[in-house]
């Protein structure tokens, strides 16, 4: 992914950070998953994820505020409850849950259960839903796109969020819906998140790193090496810098692109009217403005949220 810069006033507000606070997190991005698969009310989550009643009772607060959910009352034998359903901006997220399935099973290896399959209706074939251009239609990847910048003032690192400790992954793993490993390694962590996208705007030495985000040494360095260790990233020798080694993107790394696109694409839903995004990317070989689309990868169609069912996950019961 190639980049440009355009020197603009950058407007109050960041919109990038704001979705990457909110998707970016291992929780959130569970609950959502939830809610899709239509478990919404309270207790069910709860139990169905292992979590917390306070940090459960504050992500759904958030997601309200943020207007991803709304809170709908129903009668239970003693009282008025509340369930949580995801409003048409909580909806728009479904492509990014299904980019983490596709490069999840596609990339991530060990995994105690497979994931199933996604079944495009329409023709009734699986499809790995690959990322497309809606303006042209055509399938993209991260070589196609050039990322247009609003200035040079560095990635915008999302505030720091609540990493998942051991014992809640463990207690995931047996669902294969609910346990993305390497994922978690990606979003979830604003250092982690801020480095994969740096390294798609181009950067491939530790001082860039270390300029492009504001970020100290020893966090630097321990972030770079899990995702070296995950995958994402590889390390070669820097012959003609100071710099002993660059880091560049695996072909993992750039399959996870797709992800960051659609967050990219949901944020400019939190600009004002007037504002411009801190990344506008752009599909090279049409010249559009990309707005990120999943494709079927055999009848070539637009993948629609209710054009597409997973296969072998059983509807919640009641």
């Amino acid at each position: 992914m190639t980049e440009a810069t355009a020197h603009r006033v950058r407007p109050a507000g960041d919109p990038l950070r704001r979705a990457l606070e909110l998707v970016g997190d291992q929780w959130t991005l569970l609950i959502l998953q939830s809610l899709f698969l239509r478990f919404r009310r309270y207790e069910e989550l709860r139990l169905r994820l292992g979590i917390s009643p306070t940090a459960l009772s504050g992500r759904l607060r958030d997601m309200v505020e943020a207007g991803m959910l709304t809170r709908v009352p129903y009668r239970d034998a003693r009282r008025t409850r509340h369930e949580y359903r995801l409003t048409e901006r909580g909806l728009e997220l479904w492509p990014l849950l299904i980019s983490i399935w596709a490069w999840e099973r596609e990339w991530v290896e060990g995994r105690r259960e497979v994931l199933p399959t996604l079944i495009h209706l329409d023709c009734e074939l699986a499809t790995s839903a690959p990322l497309g251009c809606g303006a042209c239609g055509r399938r993209v990847d991260a070589r196609d796109v050039r990322a247009e910048r609003l200035d040079s003032t560095g990635v915008a690192a999302a505030t720091a969020s609540k990493r998942f400790r051991r014992k809640d992954a463990e207690s995931l793993a047996g669902d294969p819906m609910m346990f993305f490993p390497d994922t978690m390694e990606l979003l979830g962590d604003r250092w982690s998140t801020g480095l994969l996208v740096s390294a798609l705007l181009g950067c491939r030495h530790f001082s860039e790193f270390e300029r492009e985000l504001g970020i100290g040494p020893s966090v630097l360095s321990g972030r770079l090496s899990k995702l070296v260790e995950v995958g994402v990233l590889r390390t070669g020798t820097a012959a003609t810098r100071a710099d002993a080694r660059d880091y560049r993107l695996t072909a993992k790394g750039l399959a996870f692109f797709p992800a960051l696109a659609f967050i990219a694409e949901w944020s400019r839903g939190f600009e004002v009217v007037g504002q411009e995004p801190d990344i506008t990317l752009h599909h090279v070989e049409c010249g559009n403005r990309l707005r990120p689309i999943l494709l079927c990868d055999h009848c070539g169609r637009p993948l629609l949220r209710k054009s597409v069912q997973f296969g072998g996950v059983p509807s919640p019961k009641r």
